[in-house]
């Protein structure tokens, strides 16, 4: 059964909505990290990594970026509800507009006909993700317990093979590119634990009694006689580890290279493995394949299109901050 058009539209909408928010926040982290804050070095043990986030934390510009990343989850969530991961996970690539414009006021950098029919491409890439006509989302989420663990341990295991073999490229170009594929794994993780989520709280008796909602969520466990409060339970938790740790080595990437090189990479792997999960793990389906996969192409093109002028912000602010240091 196929989802009607309007719950579409409203999917798509919110899925928009939460990339704006993800993107921006991109910005003023870069801001942030670009201000004489420390490098995270995750080979120093996990009190090092601490401690950089404690300095983060500090700087207005990555805290306020930090904040508005985790408000665009709320969108990002109904979108997933809404339409499903296979839905959700591209649309939020058509935050990166985001970059242009803050492009355009920070650089008075022109946005010239690549960019404009990289907006055209996004623009119909949406539309023909939402003309393909996804199948329903609703499924029992124990059926897909086991099946969702084998795919977490596959993940897991290539997350750690790359990460020994970015250890042998460390303060190289590869050591950057090699940390956004990490963060692109497991940041996929994460998306995909959080329609695990949301798919156990669709059933079951969660939000019999809407006040005692925020409860359920997080003490869920206490539930025992409810399977699906347990499911909500541990995909929430999961959810927000795999996202703050794709988060940390996000950050890692960012400080050891080039936007330019980094953003494509980390957005087509979390985009290309929550629609591989949301074919085989949630079961999900399109009337029409064809234009699903065309939308998802156009999508990707254009992503690669646009990340180079983060790698500009990045250029300009860099030198200004080396500038102050100076004085």
């Amino acid at each position: 059964m196929t989802i009607d058009p309007f719950t579409i539209f409203l999917g798509i909408a919110f899925a928009i909505v939460a990339a704006f928010c993800f993107n921006y926040a991109i910005i003023l982290e870069k801001k942030g990290l670009l201000q004489g804050l420390p490098d995270l070095n995750f080979d120093e043990g996990i009190k090092s990594v601490i401690r950089s986030f404690i300095a983060f934390f500090k700087n207005r510009d990555w805290a306020f970026g930090f904040l508005l990343g985790n408000i665009g989850y709320i969108p990002y969530l109904i979108s997933q509800n809404l339409v499903g991961i296979v839905v959700t996970q591209p649309i939020t690539s058509v935050g990166l507009i985001v970059l242009v414009i803050a492009a355009n006021k920070i650089l008075n950098e022109k946005i010239g006909p690549f960019e404009l029919s990289s907006f055209i491409m996004m623009g119909f890439g949406t539309i023909l993700i939402g003309l393909a006509q996804v199948s329903d989302i609703f499924i029992d989420i124990l059926e897909i317990a086991f099946p969702l663990i084998i795919f977490t341990v596959i993940i897991f295991f290539i997350s750690g093979a790359i990460f020994l073999i970015a250890s042998r490229f460390k303060g190289e170009s590869m050591d950057a590119i090699l940390m956004m594929i990490i963060a692109g794994l497991i940041t996929s993780l994460g998306s995909i634990f959080s329609s695990a989520f949301v798919q156990a709280i669709s059933y079951g008796t969660y939000f019999q009694i809407p006040i005692l909602a925020p409860i359920e969520i997080l003490f869920g466990c206490f539930w025992f006689w409810d399977p699906y409060h347990w499911w909500g339970f541990c995909s929430f938790y999961v959810f927000i580890i795999f996202n703050s740790v794709g988060f940390a080595f996000t950050q890692g990437g960012l400080q050891r290279g080039k936007a330019v090189l980094v953003f494509p990479i980390v957005n087509t792997v979390n985009m290309i493995a929550p629609i591989i999960a949301g074919f085989i793990i949630f079961q999900q389906t399109f009337q029409n394949y064809l234009l699903f996969y065309i939308g998802v192409s156009l999508i990707l093109i254009a992503t690669v299109i646009l990340s180079r002028f983060q790698a500009k912000i990045e250029a300009i602010e860099a030198p200004e901050k080396s500038e102050d240091s100076n004085h």
